[in-house]
């Protein structure tokens, strides 16, 4: 929980998130939450290209589930520990998102949201503490993605997951493309 500093007078409005339960007091002075941005689109698209983009451009603080798996548990995303490990550093990011959002700061959660359910999931959470989602929707073709992902895999920095092109194209057989009715605003991003 955010706290006043000492002996400065507290202030009592309070970001509750519905879904977590956890309560985050502002700050004296504190502004209110800003804007989630979520993102959506193939393996190997632009996806943490453009994360880093908006975080120098509007400017915001950057989640990028990928290198906080990697650099924790160093497992690949295939592993059966995976999911439910990376359940829980997004739990630890959210928790660390609310007290960045409570500054005006504007966050970027950097996963994909390849399933209508989960953007739902995510969009409520950014409403229920008074954020806007805004969920960016990054498309290429297929072989672009691919091919990307393969330069990726080639360059070895650590921070991502190596797919192969057989994996992409499995990924992407289950992708949902998001539409303009998920109750949020949707920005299209050509990479």
């Amino acid at each position: 929980m955010l706290e006043a500093s000492q002996g400065a007078p507290r202030h009592t409005s309070t970001v509750r998130d519905l879904l977590g339960g956890q309560s985050v007091q502002l700050p004296p002075g504190g502004h209110g939450p800003a804007t989630v941005h979520l993102l959506a689109g193939l393996n190997g698209a632009g996806k943490s290209t453009h994360a880093r983009r908006l975080e120098s451009d509007l400017p915001a603080v950057r989640f990028t589930l990928d290198e906080w798996m990697l650099r924790l548990h160093q497992l690949r995303y295939d592993d059966p520990r995976y999911p439910p490990l990376a359940q829980s550093c997004q739990e630890l990011i959210w928790d660390t998102a609310l007290q960045v959002l409570t500054t005006g700061t504007e966050v970027v959660l950097d996963w994909n949201l390849w399933s209508r359910d989960r953007r739902v999931q995510w969009r409520d959470r950014a409403m229920a503490v008074g954020s806007t989602p805004v969920l960016h929707d990054v498309r290429v073709p297929i072989e672009l993605a691919v091919s990307r992902a393969q330069l990726r895999n080639a360059s070895g920095t650590g921070h991502t997951h190596t797919l192969d092109a057989d994996a992409i194209r499995h990924l992407a057989s289950i992708f949902e493309e998001p539409g303009e009715d998920e109750g949020m605003e949707l920005r299209m991003v050509d990479e």
